[in-house]
């Protein structure tokens, strides 16, 4: 197997549940850019809260950020791809959103989604869960004035909110590209929008594109739905165990979960063995 890139999920792949990274997979990436392989970040996250993990793993090379909406370049300090929601239809979710008076966050497109807003009717109970499960709050406006199409929106709300919304959001057809989360018995259900076409697997594409590694030397591994694109399109795709069912279902290998540091297990055992 011969593998040129290594594209790593953050949350619940490198990092455990308690947002911890180990000693072990510190020095499984480590061993891996040692072999000259490549190792890139891509995650559902902004940039300023990717940055710090790149820093520990002491990653120089490009950043797929907000699940694939913006590749951010470290070396030259700049990014070099960003697809915003089209200026229309983010309009009209943001429209529905604010009179069903349901919780969400904007990253302007402006910002390349570093500028976090949200409506003024959220409450301190939905900012704790905007920082428990997206590990930050945006700036509460009166009014929602967009000048181009945000990079992303995020919601979370309860269920009997978000289910009826989520299914709303079949009229956009290809302009949106939806993620649903949440199952069980949780009352919160949360929908990432970007860009129709846009996730982790086009955002790794642009970046192997860059590096001119082919897509079978390509090897992915992630944890949750947002995850589904780039594990499928790499050539190698690793889900982690006690993730999403699904990407386990259509990857390659399941790893122990992250508890069990599985991402530093599977790249010793695909990569750094031989």
């Amino acid at each position: 197997m011969k593998i040129k890139l290594v594209a790593l999920d953050i949350d619940g792949t490198i990092l455990n549940s308690e947002g911890e990274l180990s000693t072990a997979t510190e020095e499984a990436v480590a061993k891996v850019k040692q072999r000259g392989i490549s190792v890139v970040l891509a995650t559902g996250r902004r940039l300023a809260r990717t940055l710090p993990w790149a820093e520990a793993l002491n990653l120089k090379g490009p950043l797929i950020v907000h699940n694939g909406a913006v590749v951010f370049d470290q070396e030259k300090k700049e990014t070099v791809l960003k697809k915003g929601i089209d200026f229309k239809s983010a309009q009209e979710i943001i429209e529905q959103l604010n009179q069903a008076k349901i919780n969400y966050l904007v990253y302007t497109g402006e910002s390349a989604g570093e500028n976090l807003i949200a409506p003024y009717y959220t409450t301190p109970e939905f900012e704790e869960l905007m920082l428990r499960y997206m590990g930050e709050a945006g700036q509460k406006v009166r009014k929602m004035e967009l000048g181009e199409g945000p990079i992303r929106i995020s919601v979370i709300d309860q269920r009997e909110k978000i289910n009826p919304f989520y299914k709303s959001l079949s009229r956009f057809e290809q302009k949106i590209n939806a993620m649903f989360f949440g199952a069980g018995r949780s009352r919160w259900r949360g929908v990432e929008i970007v860009s129709g076409g846009c996730s982790k697997g086009t955002g790794l594409l642009y970046v192997a594109e860059r590096q001119k590694v082919k897509q079978k030397e390509i090897l992915a591994i992630g944890d949750n739905i947002n995850d589904l694109e780039m594990i499928t399109w790499a050539g190698v795709g690793v889900a982690m165990g006690g993730g999403s069912s699904l990407l386990q279902k259509r990857a390659d290998f399941v790893a122990p979960g992250s508890s069990r540091d599985g991402a530093a297990w599977i790249l010793n055992e695909l990569l750094l063995k031989k």
